[in-house]
């Protein structure tokens, strides 16, 4: 599992937002949490996108193979910090930038800045289940094993996604507090 720590979202918006609903009860949580949640749906959406353009997966392969829980913990002057969490099972090699042709030359590439490498003993069969890359264990036949890439969880501890999708939730937080704020004084919503 990995997990994506944004603390002190907001800054000079959670001062502001302080001044404006000090007379609301409940209204800084009510326009913190609201905001803090928007920006960690936008950066979780976006997580795919920034996983794509570090390894060779599609967004579509990331989000069906990705289960993410968002939770988040506030202080005295509302929403503090978030924390989205990660989790999921190593991807078949073929699910990334795989080649293979009919002679059993397999050639594989994970990540988007690094070259292709080719693999001496492996060959793409469908044994288990769906066509998959396979590598023999032993010198008879069987047993064989399976070829993985990174897991989600693996491809979320980039420090290039972090850095993305910390600057995903600040800018959205900023974005979205005024909305919520202006909901919290009109008795928009719930």
């Amino acid at each position: 599992m990995s997990v994506i720590t944004v603390d002190d979202v907001g800054g000079q918006s959670l001062e502001r937002l302080n001044k404006i609903l000090a007379g609301v009860p409940g209204g800084v949580w009510k326009a913190a949490s609201a905001a803090l949640k928007r920006a960690g749906d936008s950066a979780k959406t976006k997580a795919g996108q920034f996983a794509a353009a570090e390894y060779t997966i599609s967004k579509g392969d990331f989000m069906r193979n990705v289960t993410e829980k968002a939770r988040l913990t506030g202080g005295a002057g509302g929403v503090a910090s978030m924390k989205i969490s990660f989790a999921g099972r190593v991807l078949p090699l073929l699910t990334f930038n795989t080649r293979f042709s009919k002679d059993g030359l397999v050639q594989t590439q994970v990540k988007r800045n690094g070259g292709a490498a080719t693999l001496e003993h492996a060959f793409v069969a469908s044994i288990f289940g769906p066509a998959a890359v396979f590598e023999r264990v032993g010198a008879p036949r069987f047993p064989v094993e399976q070829k993985y890439g990174p897991s989600t969880a693996h491809m979320m501890q980039s420090e290039a996604v972090i850095e993305k999708m910390d600057e995903t939730i600040r800018d959205t937080f900023d974005k979205r507090i005024e909305h919520e704020i202006l909901r919290v004084l009109n008795g928009w919503g719930g």
